[in-house]
């Protein structure tokens, strides 16, 4: 008889809170939460105990799922009716609305759990994605992190740029080599040429000399380069290292094989070098 009439009690002090927190009274409200708040607690463990996985993947903890139960109180008090029922009763439905919210968003799915419940998820992919600083050897603290693993495209072009200024530089280095072996007109026309851009006709208009003066210097000169044995190196790290490069699926999907393009690049300089020929 006692419990009853307390259950009566808390029911008509929860109506009358309820309906004054309905109004925007924050004491009220307050006040309300106060009372309700160890029937919110368990209501709550009770699905925390059995949905741990869901609150782990939405980044909820227990006490989260507390301070969401008191948003639950608000909407209870706002959509309570003494006619229909107990306040516990719509408050029971709010923390459900209100969990459901705080797990899964706007977007939700349906999966099945281990224990075979149907239970709404999420479906948002950053509720399911893997933290970056997870170790790569849960029993090794000091092992790396998937983070380490991950590329960085900004290094990774830095670098590429370094190693082909570095490549640059040293074949700079050899072709001028190569040219100080050549005669001195030789050289020079091939410098004018190659490294000045000037044509066939300005060289032999500046040297007062037949067009076809400097046209033999750069054959003469190109057969002594092809025998010199210091460049053949390059000729064949071009061919069998420079060139391979991009040898994945996307390569070959977007350019071709690597073999279709060794030829290609191989024939493009030789186009190149019988185009100036013919317009020198």
């Amino acid at each position: 008889m006692v419990k009853q009439q307390n259950t009566t009690d808390q029911q008509a002090t929860n109506a009358a809170l309820a309906a004054l927190a309905a109004t925007g009274n924050a004491f009220a409200l307050g006040q309300l939460w106060e009372v309700n708040k160890g029937f919110v607690r368990r209501q709550l463990w009770q699905w925390y105990e059995k949905n741990r996985p869901i609150a782990d993947s939405a980044g909820l903890s227990f006490e989260d799922l507390v301070q969401e139960g008191y948003f639950a109180v608000d909407y209870a008090a706002k959509h309570y009716d003494p006619e229909r029922g107990s306040f516990t009763t719509v408050l029971g439905y709010a923390l459900m609305h209100q969990i459901s919210a705080a797990t899964c968003g706007e977007h939700r799915r349906n999966v099945t759990t281990e224990d075979g419940r149907e239970v709404r998820i999420s479906a948002n992919p950053l509720n399911s994605c893997t933290s970056l600083d997870a170790s790569l050897d849960s029993e090794d603290d000091g092992s790396s992190t998937l983070g380490d693993l991950q590329p960085d495209p900004a290094a990774a072009q830095a670098f590429q740029i370094a190693e082909d200024d570095l490549y640059a530089e040293e074949l700079h280095a050899a072709l001028e080599e190569a040219l100080s072996k050549l005669t001195a007109k030789q050289a020079d026309v091939i410098r004018r040429h190659y490294y000045g851009g000037k044509s066939f006709a300005e060289i032999a208009r500046e040297d007062g000399t037949s067009i076809s003066a400097p046209r033999n210097h750069e054959v003469n000169a190109f057969i002594a380069l092809r025998q010199n044995p210091s460049l053949a190196r390059w000729h064949d790290e071009i061919i069998s290292t420079r060139a391979w490069s991009g040898t994945g699926w996307n390569a070959w999907n977007r350019y071709g094989s690597v073999e279709e393009r060794v030829i290609e690049y191989i024939e493009k300089k030789e186009a190149e070098r019988l185009a100036a020929l013919q317009t020198g």
